[in-house]
């Protein structure tokens, strides 16, 4: 009787375990479409087993049921590490191939006059100068193109600059970002910890929304997990630990004016704005190391937060962030084997710092596209500048009494403005601001003789006001209001024609390469057709690598919802399974029912 009356309790745990295994298929049924959502599956296994019979050496057993052994989530760790890898590759190109894609528009390369036709309506004003010089209506019209000339360069940069500012604040709210999803990942390990403390359930629906934040937060940074046995996770961000079992880690930004942790030098110019930087909140450390370029070699070309710091680079370049390789003396230009010697000593000097300010732009400037395209842009502009300049305002070197030299105008090969009232030699077309080309001296020179002359104030790096680059330059006013300054004139009145000749041959010269890694020397439009193929070839690279990461993202998440995707067909045929599973229990207690019934019946009778 008491062996019928258990039997009982083994249809019980049928119906208990059907009935948690419909509930389990519902809710995945009721969860088909929401994101993140992993697949719960229902573990049975049989309960323990009772002596039943004992025949001399065999112990005949019987079983108790089936009982839930757990609810677990269905998730393929491998891929979700994979996955997580190369979402963050994926976006970190990403950002700078749209970084890219937005500059090549402000030089209206997709859209629009691209900036070549602009240098191109200089050179072709140039060419109408040449035919009449001594025109008012020429010089005007070379003068206003000039300043259009002027106004897209500025343009163009200021673009740049703004540009710049607004990555500031995509990069802002990025970090704000990583520290809220910091935050749901440490209030979800508490949840988890506290429902899974009983070992009773697994808190899968915590683990989901955790999941969905640990994928968010390795798009945009470079993550590590660390699962710990109570069912919390360690993250580790950028080899750094961000969250612990009792702490969160945040990070902040603060100007890269006010860090000290860099060591790589950073100028700041008069219309620059401070760059923010990712630090870790406690102790003000860099997030990243600008020290070591990401690559996919290293593992360390993950994360939008990344591309986007990438893109936009830590200062405001001009041309002085490229170095210029000096050239080897050659012996038959000096009169004797000292000169010769000492112009090597100083060449060696001058390569060595070289190879200083080279290190410095592979690492500080060639890496980062704004930066990077800043520099290349404002050499030519500084190269075109400084060309027209010198050509109307020549200048030579004089040796002092005192044996030094001084750099002054050369007013001899000086051309002069045009008319009565206007033979000033030497007028540039381009001036800085703030700082003179010339400053009148009366100087003793090396024969003994006393003589007032124009002494050209040098370019000093270190001195902003003192460069011709693009943001510290203006046409000048004297000639936008007398075009007749322009010293083209010679002191016969006639036209200047070889200045002109001159000016128009500067399209002609080769100044420079692209970069400073370049053997190939270009002439003003083909360095910009070299520097807009460098700024596509960066994009290209970067959105092929953006697309290829794309198809493995698309991939590997496939793989993933393969294990972790909820199937409506797979799941409908499982609740047709458990509620077969859920009848024969049913049906199995009113069998052992009925036995019951029939013994009492039969043995009261």
């Amino acid at each position: 009787m008491a062996g019928t009356m258990g039997r009982l309790s083994i249809g019980v745990t049928g119906l208990q375990t059907s009935q948690y295994a419909l509930n389990t298929t519902a809710h995945n049924l009721m969860n088909t479409q929401t994101d993140g959502y992993s697949r719960q599956q229902i573990m049975l296994t049989d309960r323990t087993y009772k002596p039943v019979v004992k025949e001399g050496d065999r112990i005949y057993k019987s079983g108790l049921g089936v009982v839930t052994a757990e609810i677990k989530q269905t998730r393929d760790t491998f891929a979700d590490m994979a996955y997580r890898t190369e979402s963050g590759r994926m976006n970190y190109y990403k950002a700078q191939y749209e970084t890219v894609s937005e500059i090549e528009n402000y030089y209206g390369e997709l859209e629009g006059e691209d900036f070549n036709s602009t240098m191109n309506d200089l050179w072709l004003s140039l060419q109408e100068l040449q035919k009449e010089s001594n025109s008012i209506v020429t010089r005007s019209s070379f003068i206003a193109t000039a300043q259009t000339f002027l106004d897209r360069v500025q343009g163009i940069r200021n673009s740049l600059i703004t540009y710049q500012r607004n990555l500031n604040t995509e990069i802002k709210d990025q970090v704000s970002r990583i520290n809220e999803l910091a935050k749901t990942i440490y209030e979800m390990n508490d949840k988890i910890r506290s429902a899974e403390a009983s070992n009773v359930e697994n808190a899968n629906d915590y683990r989901d929304i955790r999941n969905s934040a640990i994928d968010e937060l390795s798009g945009l940074v470079n993550t590590e997990i660390i699962n710990n046995s109570d069912g919390s996770v360690e993250v580790y961000i950028e080899g750094r630990c961000l969250i612990t079992k009792g702490h969160i880690y945040g990070i902040d930004t603060i100007k890269v004016s006010d860090s000290e942790k860099y060591s790589a030098r950073y100028d700041f110019v008069s219309d620059s704005q401070d760059f923010l930087m990712p630090v870790w909140s406690d102790d003000q450390e860099p997030l990243f190391n600008i020290n070591k370029i990401p690559s996919m070699e290293n593992n360390t070309d993950i994360g939008s937060l990344k591309g986007l710091i990438m893109s936009r680079g830590y200062f405001v370049s001009n041309y002085t962030d490229v170095p210029v390789k000096p050239d080897k003396p050659l012996a038959e230009d000096y009169e004797n084997d000292a000169d010769y010697r000492d112009a090597m000593t100083q060449y060696e000097a001058d390569l060595n710092e070289y190879v200083v300010k080279l290190d410095y732009f592979n690492k500080y400037v060639e890496p980062y596209t704004i930066t990077n395209l800043m520099s290349q842009f404002d050499v030519l502009v500084h190269a075109m500048v400084t060309g027209i300049n010198d050509i109307l305002c020549p200048n030579k070197e004089v040796e002092l009494a005192d044996g030094s030299k001084i750099t002054i105008l050369d007013e001899e090969k000086a051309g002069l403005g045009m008319g009565t009232g206007n033979e000033y030699p030497g007028t540039e077309l381009f001036v800085r601001n703030g700082t003179p080309r010339y400053t009148e001296k009366t100087v003793t020179l090396a024969d003994g003789t006393t003589k007032t002359v124009q002494v050209y104030n040098e370019e000093d790096p270190d001195s902003y006001s003192t460069l011709y680059t693009s943001g510290n330059i203006q046409v000048n006013e004297k000639l936008t209001q007398n075009p007749s300054l322009l010293p083209l004139t010679m002191k016969t009145g006639e036209e200047a024609q070889e200045v002109v000749d001159k000016l128009l041959s500067l399209w002609d010269v080769k100044f420079s390469t692209v970069s400073p890694n370049s053997l190939v020397e270009c002439n003003f439009m083909d360095y910009y057709a070299g520097m807009m193929e460098d700024l596509s070839d960066r994009g290209f690279t970067y959105n092929s690598m953006a697309q290829t990461q794309e198809q493995s993202v698309t991939d590997l998440d496939n793989q993933r919802q393969q294990v972790s995707g909820v199937s409506s067909d797979e799941e409908l045929s499982n609740l047709i399974r458990f509620q077969h599973a859920y009848n024969a229990s049913s049906r199995y207690i009113n069998t052992v029912s009925e036995m019951i019934e029939y013994l009492i019946q039969t043995l009261g009778a």
